[in-house]
């Protein structure tokens, strides 16, 4: 099943308390609404099919979004054009470089305490099953991930290992980070979202979403 994208039903999202722009969380429980309503929607195997492919298609299309503002497609073009920033503190993570691979340990995520938070660990879960993946496979380097554990998955720590080499020097130090805001990827994921679902799922997440934050949220 796939939706064509209704032009004149872009999702919009504006603020109603103080002006304030999204931040990671909105973006966790915005995928963690889009899983439940699918779901619910759909039942658990076909709902879970969607998610799947709606949570690729985001990553892809973040991946090769990435790849093509990086100079070339390695390691450290791959992890200076990752696209978001969260505040500090929110998530705590080391990052290691070894001859034959590059390794990130993630200890806190800011995902995983949002959906903690709003009891809806169970839909983020999918999130860490997906997304990782997707982008390397739409950045379309010459290397590859392997997701060793995720904390949404159940495990103490987030362990990523990519087969490629990265220059640690050249990432810690670059000022050139591509980044774009929290408003854009939840639009994007929304988007996605849209192409997939029907008007009565979208209302739901829609409805929900401005419950949770008291955010207008307006179609048009």
């Amino acid at each position: 099943m796939y939706l064509p994208v209704n032009s004149s039903s872009l999702f919009f999202f504006q603020t109603s308390v103080h002006n304030k722009t999204m931040e990671i969380r909105h973006h966790a429980l915005l995928y963690a609404l889009i899983c439940k309503h699918t779901i619910e929607h759909y039942g658990k195997e076909a709902g879970e099919d969607l998610i799947r492919k709606i949570t690729e298609e985001y990553g892809r299309q973040r991946g090769k979004r990435m790849a093509s503002h990086s100079l070339k497609k390695d390691m450290n073009e791959f992890f200076l054009n990752g696209e978001w920033k969260g505040k500090e503190g929110e998530n705590i993570s080391s990052l290691s470089f070894y001859d034959d691979r590059t390794e990130s340990v993630v200890s806190k995520c800011a995902w995983y305490d949002s959906w903690k938070e709003y009891g809806m660990e169970g839909y983020g879960s999918y999130y860490c099953r997906y997304i990782d993946k997707a982008i390397c496979e739409g950045y379309g380097g010459d290397f590859d991930l392997e997701l060793r554990s995720a904390i949404g998955l159940g495990d103490e720590e987030c362990v990523f290992s990519w087969s490629g080499k990265g220059d640690p020097e050249t990432v810690e130090k670059s000022q050139r980070k591509y980044i774009l805001p929290f408003d854009f990827h939840c639009r994007e994921l929304y988007e996605c979202a849209e192409r997939y679902l029907p008007e009565e799922v979208l209302e739901k997440i829609r409805n929900d979403f401005r419950e949770f934050f008291n955010r207008e949220v307006t179609v048009g």
